[in-house]
């Protein structure tokens, strides 16, 4: 064979040997949380950091936060069409994941580290509930939500009869049925104007996870602030959209992606409970005055969120199509229980 033939041959087996991308992948990331929430700082923003270390340049990936590429229920569909790379989401249509809202429910989970451990195991046991979370993209990692607190301007928080009748502030559309079950006034604000909403009268409290309530700062004026501990058993998934993950990445890249994505949620997880810990001292040392329930208080909280908030659930469940929800949350609540 001539030499400029050996040549040719030499150079198009390179051309088919080479990776899928001859330059770095460049990936978007969008937290579903502000900058100010602790565990982008902890959590995410160092695992989107390690991907160009660990690829040696191949792979970079750039955070942004709530807002910086799409608004917040734009992102499930933007992974899902691939205008965001991956992200952190939550539900925000029942009708299109009604197993994943229906994991939702009120104090079925003993703290946050039980509640990271049954939606895992929700994502073993319930087909359906993996399937939703599968349908935005590729699933990496996944978190649970913040216990909820509620911040009150002048009255102690121990019951919900001290909720009863009281303007309350809220942001996520899940709050407000907890409000209603104890007895409040639901108020609806942007989460930029929380403060000054309940600093100027809006409402006379604030109910959010302990992070937001934090970050929102109430606790600059607020006297009280009250631990309702693990209220709700959502997941918060990270996931990346398909068609990048299953065609344009080599067998190398996809599988550093899961490799250093598979604690993500548990660093998400960790970086919540020092978080949670930081603000009750927070607080305190602000003159806002943390009480927290004992058993008999607590369950006065979680009778009522559950008695309001199931029925809801399996009704809007109903409406989505699910044939038997009563079915679905008492195999929820079962996996729960199993769940030590």
């Amino acid at each position: 064979m001539k030499l400029k033939s050996i040549l040719s041959v030499l150079a198009l087996g390179a051309l088919f040997a080479a990776p899928a991308y001859a330059a770095p992948i460049e990936m978007n990331f969008q937290s579903a949380w502000s900058p100010a929430q602790k565990q982008n700082a902890e959590a995410i923003v160092p695992w989107a950091e390690s991907f160009e270390k660990a690829s040696n340049g191949d792979m970079k990936m750039h955070v942004f936060f709530a807002g910086g590429l799409v608004e917040a229920n734009a992102l499930v569909d933007s992974i899902k069409s691939g205008m965001v790379d991956a992200g952190g989401w939550v539900m925000t249509d029942y009708k299109q994941m009604p197993y994943v809202f229906m994991t939702g429910l009120p104090y079925i989970m003993k703290d946050q580290a039980h509640a990271y451990r049954v939606v895992h195991k929700f994502l073993e046991e319930v087909p359906e509930f993996k399937a939703e979370v599968e349908s935005v993209g590729v699933f990496l990692s996944g978190a649970s939500s913040a216990p909820f607190m509620i911040a009150s301007r002048e009255v102690p928080i121990h019951t919900p009869a001290d909720i009863k009748g009281k303007r309350v502030l809220y942001w996520a559309p899940t709050f407000a049925e907890y409000i209603e079950a104890w007895g409040g006034i639901p108020v609806q604000v942007a989460p930029g104007d929380i403060y000054v909403g309940l600093q100027r009268g809006m409402g006379e409290m604030f109910l959010c996870g302990v992070s937001c309530v934090k970050g929102a700062r109430v606790q600059e004026f607020c006297k009280y602030a009250t631990a309702l501990e693990m209220a709700s058993s959502g997941l918060f998934p990270y996931s990346m959209n398909r068609e990048l993950f299953e065609k344009d990445m080599t067998d190398e890249q996809r599988k550093l992606t899961m490799e250093l994505s598979k604690d993500l949620g548990k660093r998400v997880l960790d970086s919540f409970l020092k978080d949670v810990e930081g603000a009750y001292a927070e607080f305190e040392a602000a003159g806002c005055k943390v009480i927290r329930l004992n058993q008999d208080e607590l369950a006065l909280f979680a009778k009522d969120a559950q008695e309001y908030i199931i029925p809801k659930i399996e009704r809007k469940a109903k409406e989505a199509g699910v044939a038997d929800p009563h079915a679905v949350v008492e195999k929820y609540m079962k996996i729960a229980a199993s769940v030590e």
